[in-house]
């Protein structure tokens, strides 16, 4: 099962493009960065999936859940992750 299966709730189609999803990355990322909090695939992935359930704690300007579920969509597994559970 995929990590993200959870996220799969569909949102208007101009969040799926792939400008759109770079941005929504962008933005948390530089939101990480600009706090000195410590980034990696793990916290970006983390932060996103708190986005996309509604976490609105230091959200970065211009992201919303919707936003956050369809960058989720495109982000790979996690490097050595397994896709099964249990």
């Amino acid at each position: 099962m995929h990590a993200t299966s959870g996220y799969r709730r569909k949102g208007p189609d101009y969040l799926n493009s792939p400008d759109m999803v770079a941005f929504t990355i962008g933005r948390v990322v530089m939101a990480k960065m600009t706090t000195g909090r410590p980034l990696s695939w793990n916290t970006l992935r983390a932060r996103l999936m708190h986005i996309a359930e509604g976490d609105t704690v230091d959200l970065p300007a211009g992201v919303n859940a919707e936003m956050a579920l369809a960058a989720l969509r495109y982000l790979p597994e996690p490097p050595g992750a397994s896709r099964f559970k249990g």
